[in-house]
């Protein structure tokens, strides 16, 4: 499980990693300071789970809340007592930690994530799609590589491709987690990887890009998986 942790208290920060380093089943923790960090962050990378804690230098873990459409559960991690019951509103919100947090309650929190995670991905080892006037049911174990076409998407499968109405933003939060973005124009399965090479992907005889900025990202999943 990959985590980012959201406090501008330095010292909340090193806790919460402290008790990831303990948990059996968080291999990854990033860390962001501010709300604008956090936005960044979580657009750019696939996070399995936040802890946000409500008061940051910039906007309100509220205010992110309302900002991102991400279906990431989320663990409230404040002093901001008030927002406990409204927390509720919010599906994402799987638990609300009251600072000073001790380790018992926080692994209780990520218990809860567990089983929010297991849930949605049994939810999402199929997704539908629109072809012309067709709803189309997809296995998404079966999907090699997804690839931007503008407006559309070009969903590549071993035996066919189906062009669908949808954007790579609109589609990556609702991949599981073999899913992963290596260009503003690709998202791939990391099962379906023949080899890498040369800033490059091999899926059967596609030819695929990785970019730059997301070279590292992709290394650390595949490290993660093995």
């Amino acid at each position: 499980m990959k985590c980012l942790i959201v406090d501008d208290d330095p010292l909340i920060c090193d806790l919460l990693e402290h008790f990831c380093s303990k948990t059996k089943g968080i291999e990854n923790v990033s860390t962001a300071v501010s709300g604008f960090e956090t936005i960044n962050l979580v657009n750019s990378s696939r996070f399995d789970l936040i802890f946000l804690d409500f008061d940051l230098p910039d906007i309100t873990g509220k205010d992110i809340l309302n900002i991102l459409d991400f279906t990431i559960p989320v663990i409230m991690v404040t002093s901001h007592k008030d927002f406990a019951s409204e927390s509720y509103n919010y599906d994402q919100i799987v638990d609300f930690l009251v600072k000073p947090v001790n380790y018992s309650r926080f692994y209780k929190g990520f218990q809860k994530a567990h089983s929010f995670l297991t849930r949605h991905t049994e939810q999402e080892e199929r997704i539908f799609v629109k072809e012309g006037s067709k709803l189309i049911k997809i296995n998404l174990s079966e999907i090699n590589f997804f690839k931007s076409e503008g407006n559309y998407i070009s969903i590549f499968m071993e035996n066919r491709k189906i062009l669908t109405l949808m954007t790579l933003k609109e589609l990556e939060h609702k991949l599981p987690n073999f899913f992963q973005k290596v260009h503003r124009s690709y998202i791939v399965n990391l099962n379906k990887i023949d080899f890498i090479d040369n800033n490059a992907i091999q899926i059967e005889k596609e030819h695929i890009p990785v970019s730059t900025s997301y070279e590292k990202e992709l290394l650390k999943k595949i490290d993660l998986l093995n």
